[in-house]
């Protein structure tokens, strides 16, 4: 009787499983942004397909750990199980990942481990992290063990030399599990030779196999989360947003602009980097920026110009780097963020030198109807060239000259005039006034 109650169960266990379907995900060469992406995505839709589970298959020699914690994430997050299958090497942040699945199976001659955080000198050579990446490192790895119910001292022997492991792995060594090993230990549900295999372990016989493909917008991912990428991004984003500020409409500077903004930060928050901290910052620094240029003052950039620039910059570096970024990493995100504000220093300046037509002011940012009755109250065209005055503004070389009392927006031809300089309009242009130095 017992043996035909079993029967009845793996013969209904087996059409299950044949009606069921798992998803197929790979991991393999380095662990980047567009891995994140890629999980995530992939975790999603197969939930919502009504997947009995997802598989990822790893053959992987790790990649970078902000990346991977990230993936992580969406591993511990995913509403449905997670099968991890050794396939070839799940190394450093591939071990993460392997450990964070709720099963583990590998193939013959498969390992896991080695997953000390390392980073590259200025000369190329590489070196383990300091003390303080290790110890965060290891504790994420030993929360992840735990949160799976496998042996926390396991995992953190994989990420530090000086854990040892009486009948496992001795002092001043970084442990690499084998099939056999991890069996032991608790870190493998069993030893399959092909991914149908691990299937029929798994109590999927039969299931049908729904492989989930590297997408263009993983690729997309990993390409505008580069550093030199996103360090052009930013420089386009900020002359772009910047010079449009000082041109009067909207047109095509503020278009590439903002195009620029979204690319990089949509790639930077599908890893995770990206925060509603990087958002405040570069909503506050351009507040700054549009105060300044618009109320503030026409001639050249002060205190909250400043304040603006800094806070974008902040808005951009905390949006390039996490809390495992490495060094390398986080010297080119601090070189691009001040490439591109110089850049739109040099820019703007430029573009006040080269159009002094621009108005500045937040009155001069009105209809161009406003702008034609004002100019009538002035007078015709040529009516206050020969006048003489003095600069009330400093001239860079846009400023305010005074001319018997009257204040007017002018343009030096010197390109540079202090404060009380005696001046003389050359050229009367309507809202445009050149001016020279009168001397002698």
């Amino acid at each position: 009787m017992r043996r035909i109650v079993a029967l009845c169960l793996l013969v209904a266990a087996g059409l299950w499983a044949w009606g069921t379907e798992v998803w197929l995900l790979t991991v393999d060469g380095e662990i980047g942004s567009g891995t994140v992406s890629y999980l995530r995505k992939g975790l999603s839709e197969a939930a919502a397909a009504g997947a009995q589970a997802a598989v990822i298959r790893f053959s992987t020699p790790g990649g970078y750990l902000d990346a991977a914690m990230a993936a992580r994430d969406a591993l511990l997050d995913a509403s449905l199980p997670t099968i991890a299958y050794v396939d070839r090497e799940a190394y450093s942040a591939g071990a993460l990942l392997a450990i964070a699945c709720e099963h583990i199976y590998f193939a013959p001659g498969g390992v896991l481990g080695a997953a000390t955080p390392v980073y590259f000198d200025p000369s190329g050579r590489m070196e383990e992290a300091p003390e303080k990446i290790v110890s965060a490192v290891r504790a994420l790895f030993r929360a992840t063990a735990e949160l799976r119910g496998r042996n926390p001292d396991v995992a953190e022997a994989m990420v530090d030399r000086a854990v040892e492991i009486e009948g496992l792995v001795e002092r001043g060594k970084l442990l690499t599990l084998t099939a056999g090993t991890a069996a032991e230990w608790g870190y493998s549900n069993g030893e399959a030779d092909t991914l149908e295999d691990a299937l029929a372990l798994a109590g999927l016989a039969g299931a049908t196999v729904r492989p989930f493909d590297y997408r263009w917008v993983d690729r997309a991912v990993d390409l505008l989360t580069r550093p030199e990428v996103s360090g052009l991004l930013i420089v386009i984003a900020v002359v772009g947003l910047i010079w449009e500020m000082l041109i009067p409409g909207f047109g095509l500077p503020g278009t590439v602009g903002l195009a620029a903004l979204a690319a990089f930060l949509w790639a930077h928050f599908m890893v995770g980097l990206a925060g509603w901290e990087s958002i405040l910052f570069l909503l506050a620094g351009v507040v700054a920026i549009v105060l300044e240029v618009f109320v503030f003052t026409a001639t050249d950039f002060g205190l909250a110009g400043l304040a603006g620039l800094v806070l974008i910059g902040l808005g951009f570096y905390t949006s390039m780097v996490g809390p495992f970024t490495q060094p390398d990493q986080a010297i080119w995100a601090i070189v691009s963020v001040s490439l591109a504000l110089l850049f739109a220093i040099g820019g703007s300046f430029f573009l006040l030198a080269r159009l002094p037509k621009t108005k500045l002011r937040l009155g001069g940012v009105v209809l161009q109807q406003a702008i034609t009755s004002r100019a009538s109250d002035r007078g015709t065209e040529g009516a206050w060239v020969g006048r003489r005055g003095v600069a009330a503004t400093d001239l860079h070389p846009v400023g305010t000259g005074e001319f018997s009392g009257v204040r007017v927006d002018v343009v030096c031809e010197e390109g540079y005039l202090p404060k009380g300089t005696p001046i003389e309009i050359v050229r009367d242009e309507g809202f445009r006034k050149v001016v020279r130095e009168v001397k002698g």
